[in-house]
């Protein structure tokens, strides 16, 4: 597949909230990608991977990667739920330093914060304990 269908396939599926299955350095990944741009001229894309492998591992619940589109192969998109993946705090990102395209906000990372060594989401209080 050419760089250019490469991305094209994560552009429509960013735009279109389709899961991308495929093998990233020879190993096969299932993920939803977030965002797609460049880093020093390379195109990556930004995405939440839940299944398959990695040669970090992966944990769960799922992680995001940085993937450069180059090594990418066998891509396809698929119709399944969409994983939004979490960030904690502000969540910053690495990958790309020249965006083309990134998910709507109704379907980014859910944001979560540490509260008393719990994770909880943003925006939500704590349960208080009642006295009886």
């Amino acid at each position: 597949m050419l760089l250019e269908e490469k991305i094209e396939l994560i552009r429509d599926a960013i735009r279109d909230h389709q899961q991308v299955t495929g093998l990233c350095n020879q190993y096969p990944r299932e993920f939803c990608p977030h965002a797609l741009g460049t880093k020093n001229g390379k195109w990556n894309t930004l995405v939440w991977q839940f299944g398959g492998l990695s040669e970090k591992g992966l944990p769960p619940e799922g992680a995001w990667r940085c993937m450069e589109l180059i090594d990418l192969d066998q891509i396809a998109q698929r119709p399944g739920v969409w994983h939004r993946g979490f960030v904690f705090g502000r969540g910053e990102q690495t990958c790309i330093d020249r965006m083309d395209t990134v998910v709507d906000g109704d379907h980014s990372a859910e944001v979560r914060e540490t509260f008393g060594g719990r994770i909880r989401q943003r925006g939500l209080q704590p349960q208080r304990r009642r006295r009886l």
